[in-house]
């Protein structure tokens, strides 16, 4: 081989084809192939869902995000797909995988964070405790308007006093005819705009904390929409105060037995978070791209610089990080082998790294970065709600820290 022709590989090499330079990589959920990791079942659910974002949710919701608005129209439309019931246990449900729940949570919140935790605190709190604690009447009764959203349900564990260390929460009940007696308060609940909540509290005889459904438009029950958010904005978290308000004994939920049951809705649904912060991560990418691709300075794209090149690189990277991690923990809990600490570590881990891969896309993006319809703002400010709640970060991976070593941190 000539010297010329040597010195032509090495700089196709460096510089890539004329082929490879006119395409760009559009997609980093598609870049190592993660559909390979998927039955099919997975994969025509994760399209269906990314389709339905793309065309019914992604033109519209910057409305929603900069009034602080709700969007029932959108959440009705959820409801009519039904998606709820593909991840419920039958006869109720379809019981579809594990996996297909965290590539929906995946596909909201790479349009939506907010979309993505009206879902799991529905679906992935609200419902996943009926469906481990309530009895079949219980479920009969309530499943049907919760899976369609007609009535949304909140869920209710922290409190004005008490939010890491949950399990000294001191709203209470006290058993009297009929039912209980319930007072206390609780905070940042999701959902707080809708029909129902899911309250924990402590028996005063018994010192058990159990689970009671309790509606939130009856007397003394106080909400207060928690306002001037910057996070999350289409959430409605709410201050609820509950003052001598009785629960019927139909509404306790039998099967919810002290703080190991709220462990076992929390495992759940840390876990989806993670894949939730996935989905922000995969929306960056999508809109960075895109952003970079189209916009000149001193004469050429910005995707053609250095340092941008570089910021998106380690943005693919730790997007395909993430996949790979959410993937490989849920296939281990849908074997029974995912414990608390390996939740709580991936929870930790992908909230943490999807705050970098948002701080990154608003470099990218400059000056516009800050506009929410640029999306990478609204993600690094919807990634500091996702990096709290749930359980913070420091208190996820002394969970995992306790896990690893055998020693609690804390109590």
């Amino acid at each position: 081989m000539s010297f010329s022709s040597r010195l032509q590989l090495v700089q196709n090499h460096l510089s890539g084809s004329t082929k490879e330079k006119s395409k760009i990589v559009a997609s980093a959920v598609d870049y190592l192939y993660f559909d390979d990791l998927l039955t099919p079942e997975e994969k025509t659910l994760r399209k269906e869902i990314r389709e339905f974002m793309e065309k019914e949710v992604a033109p519209v919701i910057s409305r929603y995000v900069e009034k602080a608005e709700f969007p029932y129209d959108i959440v009705h439309k959820i409801g009519e797909k039904e998606w709820i019931k593909l991840f419920l246990k039958r006869p109720y449900g379809k019981e579809v995988s594990h996996t297909s729940y965290g590539l929906a949570s995946m596909e909201l919140a790479r349009v939506d964070a907010g979309i993505a935790t009206f879902l799991v605190v529905q679906m992935g709190l609200a419902l996943y405790t009926l469906e481990l604690f309530a009895s079949d009447k219980q479920k009969q009764k309530y499943y049907d308007d919760f899976i369609k959203c007609r009535k949304l349900v909140g869920w209710g564990l922290t409190e004005e006093n008490y939010g890491s260390d949950a399990s000294s929460i001191s709203s209470t009940v006290a058993k009297v005819d009929g039912g209980y007696r319930l007072n206390g308060d609780k905070r940042w609940i999701g959902n707080s705009n809708g029909d129902y909540v899911i309250v924990w509290a402590k028996d005063r005889d018994t010192k058990e904390i159990g689970a009671y459904l309790v509606p939130l438009k009856q007397a003394g029950v106080q909400v207060e929409i928690i306002k001037h958010k910057l996070a999350l904005r289409i959430v409605q978290n709410g201050q609820l105060r509950f003052n001598n308000v009785f629960i019927p004994e139909e509404n306790k939920l039998p099967g919810a037995k002290g703080f190991e049951s709220v462990n076992k809705v929390l495992e759940h649904s840390r876990l989806f978070v993670a894949w939730m912060a996935t989905g922000v991560a995969l929306g960056v990418y999508d809109n960075v791209i895109k952003y970079i691709d189209n916009r000149k300075q001193f004469g050429k794209k910005i995707s053609g610089f250095q340092l941008s090149q570089e910021k998106l690189s380690r943005i693919m990277a730790i997007t395909q990080a993430m996949l790979t991690l959410v993937w490989r923990v849920t296939r281990l809990y849908e074997q029974g082998k995912a414990t608390i600490g390996r939740a709580a570590m991936t929870k930790a881990w992908a909230t943490k790294m999807a705050r970098e891969v948002a701080q990154l896309g608003r470099e990218l993006m400059g000056g516009n970065g800050i506009i929410h319809d640029n999306y990478t703002m609204k993600a690094l400010a919807d990634m500091e709600a996702l990096y709290t709640y749930e359980g913070t970060y420091d208190v996820n991976v002394l969970i995992n820290g306790r896990e690893l070593t055998g020693i609690a941190a804390f109590k």
